[in-house]
């Protein structure tokens, strides 16, 4: 008999697999939730040091907020820092050789603090001469970030594209 029960339980289990292969796209997009409410904003940038050669060492903090009901992590944050209108440079905040569980944890209904510690050349001489004269203050300087944030939930990943200022 050309249908036996062996055959029968191979071309089932077939089915099933190759049924799995083409859905999985599907399915691990059904478990990333909306991440347009997640909400990437700059909450503080300090000066930690300038240096005699014009090295400048700075510290971004990122706040995320995710009002989701699914908890997410991140692994990695790139990012092109502004300083009034003229680059400073990107950088990248990276958990990528993190296990998943020593990765930042973005609860659902909490936010949660990311710092980035950079160190940077002062080209401009006036932001150079404000940081010096003002205490080290950068209370006068606008500061604007656009970045992109890798968002992951369980077995899925998306790019969160974010504007900020402070």
């Amino acid at each position: 008999m050309f249908l036996s029960r062996r055959r029968l339980v191979l071309i089932g289990t077939v089915t099933v697999i190759v049924g799995v292969i083409v859905l999985l796209p599907l399915i691990l997009t059904i478990t990333l939730p909306d991440l347009s409410a997640v909400d990437i904003i700059v909450k503080k940038i300090e000066l930690d040091d300038i240096s005699e050669d014009n090295i400048a060492t700075l510290k971004v903090i990122f706040n995320i907020k995710n009002p989701t009901s699914q908890a997410l992590t991140t692994s990695k944050i790139d990012y092109e820092l502004n300083a009034n209108g003229e680059s400073i440079g990107e950088y990248t905040k990276s958990y990528v050789d993190i296990p998943l569980n020593g990765r930042p944890q973005l609860l659902s209904n909490r936010d949660i603090n990311i710092s980035s510690v950079i160190e940077t050349p002062v080209l401009d001489e006036k932001i150079g001469l404000d940081l010096r004269n003002n205490n080290q203050s950068l209370q006068d300087i606008k500061w604007t970030i656009n970045g992109n944030a890798i968002i992951e939930s369980g077995f899925s990943s998306a790019p969160k594209i974010f504007n900020a200022t402070w």
